[in-house]
């Protein structure tokens, strides 16, 4: 599709060069016959001959030549219109096929009510204690988490694209979830400089995508009883672990690549985010041994 778009540019360009360059080199011409007529009667006058006896000397131009300027002159104003209206097609067409993909995903996600609502009546069927509380806790994250898609999903480009989300207000909020699990594991963890909001522009929904996958990575690719630290500034957040460290930097951000049977699509979903919060993401060997996963912020 662009290399179309390229080459219709460089088409219309084209056209509206020859429609303003030929009627403008025939108008040069005329100019230039013009001013060859008066000069050589001023000479006539100046010797005292009749200046009407001074004939033009050059050739006459092809008939027609206004009515080519005004036709050559259209025709480039029809290609000017055209080309912006063309432009403005393909950017609506460009925002109609993420919104009808957003709409997909709520659609799956609605799916998936029926599923859950019977994990969540098996859960309330457990008898009380510590197993039964922690599922209940997790039927309801992964309720207010398809609720947030659906949202997000339902949502236009130009919504979307107004949202302004608190990185240290999701912080917390997560934290809160995982550390439940952080303590069944045994894993100590330090949160830094998560003293003031941070706002970026990205949603919510893919905000806590976000700080779920960076967590998610430490939890699924650590042993248990692994240290973590995460670290917030207004430029980065930054997920640390005492684990093995990755390997290869560049196949855990590629989507898909994953050598340990999950999707793969963790970092590659965190590297997304970034970029929408006009940063990227950057891995590298941590402090505490294992992996150093930053993601920088446009705050």
């Amino acid at each position: 599709m662009r290399g179309t778009l390229v080459r219709a540019t460089l088409a219309v360009t084209s056209m509206i060069a020859i429609a303003f360059g030929v009627p403008t080199a025939l108008a040069i011409k005329a100019i230039a016959q013009d001013r060859e007529l008066v000069d050589a009667r001023a000479q006539a006058v100046a010797k005292g001959l009749d200046p009407t006896s001074v004939q033009p000397s050059v050739e006459e131009l092809p008939p027609g030549v206004g009515r080519a300027w005004w036709t050559m002159g259209a025709i480039a104003v029809v290609l000017i219109a055209g080309s912006v209206i063309a432009a403005d097609r393909f950017g609506v067409r460009a925002i109609r096929a993420v919104d009808a993909e957003r709409e997909v995903a709520a659609d799956l996600s609605h799916r998936l009510r029926t599923p859950l609502t019977a994990l969540q009546l098996d859960a309330d069927a457990l008898p009380d204690g510590p197993v039964a509380n922690r599922m209940r806790q997790a039927v309801e994250a992964l309720d207010a988490e398809i609720d947030a898609i659906i949202l997000s999903a339902r949502s236009s480009s130009a919504d979307r694209a107004s949202e302004k989300t608190d990185l240290v207000d999701v912080l917390a909020d997560r934290l809160a979830f995982w550390a439940v699990l952080a303590e069944d594991h045994g894993r100590a963890y330090q949160v830094l400089g998560a003293d003031h909001p941070v706002y970026l522009r990205v949603p919510r929904a893919d905000v806590i995508s976000a700080v779920d996958a960076l967590l998610g990575n430490v939890f699924a690719h650590t042993p248990q009883g692994t240290p973590f630290r995460v670290t917030v500034t207004s430029s980065a957040l930054v997920v640390e672990d005492g684990g093995p460290g990755i390997a290869d930097a560049a196949s855990a951000l590629r989507r898909g690549a994953s050598s340990d049977g999950s999707t793969g699509l963790g970092l590659d979903i965190v590297a997304r985010i970034s970029r929408q919060a006009g940063g990227q993401v950057v891995i590298s060997r941590s402090e505490l041994g294992g992996a150093r996963v930053m993601m920088t912020l446009a705050t």
